[in-house]
């Protein structure tokens, strides 16, 4: 009887992890460059920009390749708060300005935590990596943010 008990209760820890995964796939990528044409770091981000997607951010999953990361759009400048809450992966925060520079990083945002993150004021937009990105690319305040949405944004 408990090996019946702890067999169903194995199956079902694993439907509901596939049930997690599946209740945020991963969505079509774009390219993202930090920097100049001489001295620059690309990633490939999915978009958020619903209040669907802006909500669900990186919920449920469970790794991020190294060269990939989320970003998330507001329709005008904005301070904005985030959290961790059923985002198991550790990530850095970046934060774009309407001159699309970074003008702040969050480095090493704990997972799962309800604590809230604020941007600081005047974000339109937010990138979310990998944690220790930001340090091991020499990300910093004041870099250039070079993505197809914000470049359509300012025409």
């Amino acid at each position: 009887m408990m090996k019946k008990i702890f067999a169903l209760f194995v199956v079902s820890l694993l439907l509901c992890s596939c049930f997690e995964t599946e209740k945020n796939p991963q969505r079509a990528l774009s390219p993202l460059v930090f920097g100049n044409s001489e001295n620059f770091v690309a990633f490939d981000v999915e978009t958020s920009k619903t209040p669907e997607e802006l909500a669900l951010g990186l919920m449920f999953r469970k790794s991020l390749p190294e060269n990939q990361g989320m970003i998330f759009l507001f329709p005008k400048p904005t301070q904005t708060a985030f959290w961790m809450k059923n985002t198991y992966l550790p990530l850095d925060m970046i934060f774009v300005n309407e001159k699309m520079q970074i003008s702040g990083i969050v480095s090493q945002a704990q997972p799962l935590s309800e604590k809230l993150i604020y941007s600081p004021p005047h974000t339109i937009a937010v990138i979310e990596l990998n944690a220790g990105t930001a340090e091991r690319t020499n990300l910093r305040r004041g870099m250039k943010v070079s993505h197809q949405e914000l470049i359509s944004r300012q025409n």
